[in-house]
């Protein structure tokens, strides 16, 4: 099984979660970031995960442009979703819900949360200025959660249905 996870990263945490999730599933795997370099064909490959961050609300735009430009081939192929965000339960889905369009959210076989993180030291000025309107607590702030991780890569490697 060749499996392409196709990620963009703000602060390293997607990265990160993608460097797992690609020991994790094991075989031939190819890590892209959507922002370093070109996507590979994705017609070379039997799985593809996706995966972004939240930052004010929003996925990174590259993640919504590759989707959207893979539409036919995305459809033809297993493929998981991963999203790295602060939230929980309903309002991480919610986020899920506006970061992927919808025909991809009915085609995934999984859909993740594998958490997120505030590196204050990371962060850019206006980002600083965006986090502390948040409601947590001051500081770093971590909540990973590397069963997710686990459950996205028992997912994929599952055999097809049918």
């Amino acid at each position: 099984m060749k499996t392409l996870i196709a990620y963009r990263t703000k602060y390293g945490t997607t990265a990160s979660v993608a460097r797992q999730l690609a020991e994790r599933i094991g075989g031939e795997v190819t890590v892209c970031d959507l922002a370093a370099s070109p996507a590979p064909d994705v017609a070379a490959y039997d799985t593809v995960l996706i995966g972004g961050s939240i930052h004010a609300g929003r996925i990174q735009r590259q993640v919504g442009s590759f989707c959207e430009r893979h539409r036919p081939l995305l459809l033809g192929r297993r493929v998981g979703l991963f999203l790295c965000c602060l939230y929980t339960g309903e309002e991480a889905d919610v986020q899920m819900q506006s970061a992927f369009p919808d025909w991809l959210l009915a085609h995934a076989v999984a859909r993740v949360f594998p958490g997120g993180e505030i590196r204050y030291e990371r962060l850019t000025f206006l980002d600083r200025l965006l986090v502390r309107a948040l409601p947590h607590p001051s500081g770093d702030l971590s909540r990973l959660n590397p069963s997710a991780v686990d459950e996205l890569a028992r997912a994929v490697r599952a055999p097809r249905a049918g």
